[in-house]
């Protein structure tokens, strides 16, 4: 269900999130549901093989990480571009914790990282490298 929801999103561009350009949205739902379907084909392969502890992990290691992914983005329309650029962030995050298994920790730790990046970016990086990034990925 989740999967499906997710390719419906891809492929409509997610509405909701007017904020990020939808070409970015649109690609950030397709590596995501890659992600899912690869971690999914390889806990399979290993299941047949088997190795059950892959297949166990999966609720854990997949399916919540992507439940979170699609919560996000879903979420409305955010009030400021540094909410943008955050919740563009948290769905980059979401995608490395999917499809890097072995670091899923250290990245899903590294949350306030993003936050932190986000805002050195606002206050510290010059006005027109801003202007720019914003300019292409902000709507």
């Amino acid at each position: 269900m989740l999967v499906a929801t997710m390719a419906i999103l891809a492929r409509n561009g997610c509405v909701c999130l007017s904020n990020i350009e939808r070409i970015f949205i649109r690609a950030l739902f397709c590596f995501a549901l890659s992600a899912i379907v690869w971690r999914t084909v390889i806990a399979l392969h290993e299941l047949i093989n088997g190795d059950v502890n892959a297949f166990l992990a999966l609720p854990l290691t997949v399916v919540l990480p992507a439940a979170a992914f699609t919560y996000v983005g879903l979420l409305r329309d955010m009030a400021s571009q540094e909410g943008a650029l955050m919740q563009l962030g948290v769905l980059i995050q979401l995608i490395l914790i999917i499809a890097l298994p072995s670091f899923a920790l250290l990245l899903a730790l590294g949350f306030p990282v993003v936050f932190l990046v986000v805002e050195l970016f606002e206050t510290k990086a010059p006005q027109r490298l801003r202007n720019a990034v914003k300019s292409r990925v902000l709507t």
